[in-house]
């Protein structure tokens, strides 16, 4: 009897080692049904360190089959044609993307942990941010007539006073996704979604302090550190970084240059529709304190010099304007950690950073303080 009782002691320890395998594979295997889908070629990307990798594979009868290793969960992408893509996360696991050709990126992916943690927020707990954003540009649309009038400062400000509120309640719901999910690696993705690419850099800070050491360690998680890290050499108190860069004519302009004198640094593009909608406020506050000592230097994000220039025209921007025109690769907007625009710095006679991303009133306003401290 205890010969038997050892033998089913092994069979079950077998069993269950086993089971184990058999639900951590040692690779991931990425099998898609897609309905709608004809034969040919699917592609799967993902991006480290600023290198794209790609695979391919052939789809027959709506289905494909991918096969790897990741020594974390990583971001990939599957592509089919020039439009359809899918962004999910990617573990060793056997993952199932299961969804329609023509809206691939409603795909639902079954078999991903990490990706069951990162869609906990973006299904569940970012729900009620969209659904309030959403409902307050339906209304501001209706009270400026789809951009047709500008709205007075009065007027304005119920918008913007619960578009603050919004932001509050954004800082507050992802504090706590990230509160409850510090073990993955889905949590250092959301602050970057969150607090990096639209920058709040004291928030994302406090909240990197949250996760683990492993999720701190991982791909993601050491972005978010290297972000806060060139943030923090453009934060408020520092000197801004030196820089040159050519001008519309293709002369070099040097920031040293402007020792002495209020500088703000804009970065903006002709493509970006926020840039352009503040591009009055901009040229208002120029017009009005530029006499008084203010310089601005405006660095494009754009890759063609004839829409810059055009937009400079059509804006009537006429401050200094620097681009090396290649887009995000910009050099000053990655010296400066720029991940979205209009974004700007604004900078005292020695060249400290004294306010940042002002906008509208906010950039009036701060000008009249500081000339009046002066």
């Amino acid at each position: 009897m205890k010969t038997n009782i050892i033998l089913l002691a092994i069979l079950a320890s077998a069993s269950v080692a086993l089971s184990s395998f058999q639900y951590q594979p040692p690779g991931f295997k990425i099998t898609g049904k897609i309905t709608g889908l004809t034969d040919g070629k699917v592609y799967l990307e993902h991006t480290l360190n600023k290198q794209t990798f790609t695979d391919s594979t052939l789809a027959k009868n709506g289905t494909f089959v991918f096969e790897g290793t990741t020594a974390e969960p990583l971001l990939y992408t599957v592509k089919i044609g020039n439009r359809q893509q899918k962004v999910f996360f990617v573990e060793n696991a056997n993952i199932t993307l299961t969804g329609s050709k023509d809206s691939l990126y409603k795909a639902s992916v079954r078999g991903s942990k990490t990706q069951d943690e990162y869609m906990d927020f973006y299904d569940v707990a970012w729900k009620p941010i969209t659904a309030k954003a959403g409902d307050i540009y339906r209304r501001l649309a209706i009270a400026n007539q789809n951009g047709k009038i500008k709205l007075d400062s009065a007027s304005h400000k119920p918008f913007d006073d619960e578009f603050a509120a919004l932001d509050q309640l954004n800082q507050t719901i992802v504090s706590q996704y990230v509160a409850s999910h510090t073990h993955s690696v889905a949590a250092a993705v959301v602050i970057q979604d969150r607090f990096i690419n639209f920058p709040n850099y004291d928030v994302a800070a406090k909240l990197f302090t949250l996760l683990t050491d492993n999720v701190k360690n991982s791909y993601y998680g050491k972005e978010v550190k290297a972000r806060l890290d060139l943030a923090s050499k453009t934060a408020v108190g520092k000197m801004a970084p030196q820089f040159v860069m050519n001008d519309t004519t293709g002369k070099a302009v040097k920031l040293s240059d402007y020792k002495g004198q209020y500088v703000l640094i804009d970065f903006w593009a002709s493509w970006c529709g926020p840039c352009r909608a503040e591009n009055p406020n901009v040229v208002k506050v120029y017009q009005k304190y530029h006499a008084k000592g203010l310089e601005i230097i405006g660095v494009s994000l754009d890759g063609k010099k004839e829409a810059w220039l055009k937009a400079i025209h059509a804006d009537k921007l006429t401050w200094q304007h620097v681009s090396d025109l290649k887009g995000w690769q910009n050099a000053v907007a990655l010296q400066y950690g720029i991940s979205a625009v209009p974004q700007n710095f604004l900078l005292d006679k020695e060249g400290k950073i004294i306010a940042t991303n002002l906008r509208g009133k906010d950039l009036e306003v701060k000008m009249a303080q500081v000339l009046a401290a002066n």
